[in-house]
């Protein structure tokens, strides 16, 4: 219920916002990511969550993006003796609602496939599906180069054995580069 409401107001700013953009139709960004990613459930492995995304401007405000993403629960501590390696492939739209010459944020959804590996003594691998919802900043401190910020609620599937994968929000930071 709660991601429905988000859905509408996210389509609803599209909708009805007519902020200036400084991109124009056939502009192309590329931006790296990371988050800190931990397992959960009382398990104290700490790990990270990388993002690597091209976007492609439909119209001034309105890009085509792709996400390609990894991560690893345990790169920095693993307590659990579980490793979870995953990769894939996120498909978004990202709706630019504020737009100025240093900073802009957008509303953005995905969803998106990928696979992972759960070794517990042994490897299993499976398949993801992935669904994101959310907001997102840039702040441009130079004319191509920009510090970037993405606050997505991620929902993962493992499909294969029918199991949350992932569920919640973190922040990604990154940089990107306007072409």
């Amino acid at each position: 219920m709660k991601s429905q409401k988000l859905l509408f107001s996210i389509l609803f700013l599209i909708a009805f916002n007519s902020a200036y953009s400084q991109y124009k139709k056939g502009d192309i960004s590329l931006s790296i990511q990371g988050a800190p990613f931990t397992t959960g459930y009382g398990i104290d492995d700490f790990g990270f969550i990388g993002l690597a995304t091209s976007e492609f401007f439909i119209i001034p405000k309105l890009s085509a993006g792709v996400s390609f993403f990894t991560s690893n629960n345990t790169a920095f501590k693993n307590n659990s003796g579980t490793t979870i390696h995953s990769y894939g492939v996120i498909p978004s739209l990202q709706y630019y609602v504020f737009n100025k010459n240093k900073f802009n944020v957008f509303g953005q959804i995905g969803y998106g496939y990928g696979f992972e590996d759960l070794t517990r003594g042994y490897i299993e691998n499976s398949a993801l599906t992935v669904f994101n919802i959310g907001v997102g900043g840039n702040y441009n401190f130079s004319e191509n180069w920009m510090i970037k910020l993405t606050i997505p609620y991620f929902k993962a599937q493992n499909v294969t054995i029918d199991a949350p994968a992932a569920d919640g929000v973190t922040a990604f930071i990154g940089v990107g580069y306007k072409l």
